[in-house]
């Protein structure tokens, strides 16, 4: 791919690295790969959710009295809006560079681009960093603070230490009507957990085995998935525990790779300095449905392990 030209580069990225740019964010990305998908038609996208049940009653057998009657009952829906807003960046390059590129060199920048995308998502669902103010669903940690979902860690073993507290976590989220089904934290939770001694000396958490005997991703019977591209904030949370089925992340389908070559980016013109620039944009919607159980009472799905004195986030 040596001496490539301007408009073979600009060609090549458009239209082969967008579907790359996608999955490299997905693939670095925890709550890309951690929770469903929705394709998005429209900026804003109008969802139902369910804000209140119908009760059933015993009937009697009675001609005439009240109890012989069947009850009626609604449910009603309320609306939950997906608002579809952009993430970007660029990465200038200087031509010669790019003439001596060769197809890896293109993937890694690519790979670039996609990993500052997913970690700015990460970011704003995780922990409401910059978070847009069209998403007007609380982060995953904001709604777990307000819920007081909040489970600090001790360092002394026991039910409140780092394996206690997750199981308290999936606790209340399972009390609050949902189904704890995910865990998102930094990878390095594995070797904390693996470290845990109980006072013979033992480890108090074994990982998880699948049917065949392989180890599986997962912590305490929960889907775990990782954000390893420097989103996660550990003074903030050391995990957050969800019902995957309650978080929804929007997706266009315009996401695009450019290539301008005559643009001024960040104080730099590119045509005087001889350079190009990747111009990376994703376009991503996020809302947290909250959960309606039984009793008609509403509840956020959403738990949260923090350090010892963690306060949580109101994002």
């Amino acid at each position: 791919m040596a001496d490539i030209s301007r408009d073979d580069v600009a060609t090549l990225i458009e239209n082969e690295y967008s579907s790359r740019l996608l999955a490299s964010a997905a693939a670095e990305s925890g709550v890309l790969s951690a929770f469903p998908r929705i394709d998005l038609g429209t900026r804003i996208t109008n969802m139902p959710v369910l804000a209140s049940l119908p009760n059933a009653a015993w009937v009697g057998e009675s001609a005439t009295d009240a109890s012989g009657v069947k009850p009626t009952a609604e449910a009603t829906w309320a609306n939950r809006q997906l608002v579809v807003e952009e993430v970007a960046v660029i990465i200038p390059v200087h031509e010669n560079t790019l003439d001596d590129a060769t197809t890896d060199l293109l993937e890694s920048l690519t790979d670039l681009g996609g990993t500052a995308i997913g970690r700015k998502l990460d970011q704003a669902v995780i922990f409401g960093v910059d978070k847009p103010l069209t998403w007007t669903s609380k982060s995953l940690l904001g709604a777990a603070t307000a819920a007081s979902n909040l489970f600090p860690v001790s360092s002394t073993a026991g039910e409140d230490d780092l394996a206690g507290s997750i199981y308290q976590a999936a606790e209340i989220v399972d009390d609050s009507g949902a189904d704890p089904t995910t865990i998102l934290s930094r990878s390095g939770i594995r070797y904390a957990l693996a470290n845990l001694r109980n006072s013979q000396g033992g480890s108090v958490w074994q990982q998880s085995l699948s049917a065949n005997g392989d180890p599986t991703d997962s912590i305490a019977g929960l889907d775990a998935s990782y954000v390893r591209n420097g989103a996660w904030d550990r003074t903030k949370a050391l995990a957050i525990v969800t019902d995957r089925s309650r978080v929804i992340i929007g997706v266009r389908q315009d996401v695009t790779v450019k290539f301008p070559d005559q643009a001024t980016v960040g104080g730099i013109n590119l045509a005087e300095r001889d350079m190009v620039a990747l111009r990376f944009k994703a376009r991503y919607a996020y809302a947290l449905g909250d959960t309606l159980n039984a009793t008609g009472q509403v509840s956020e799905p959403v738990a949260a392990v923090v350090p010892s004195g963690g306060t949580g986030s109101n994002s």
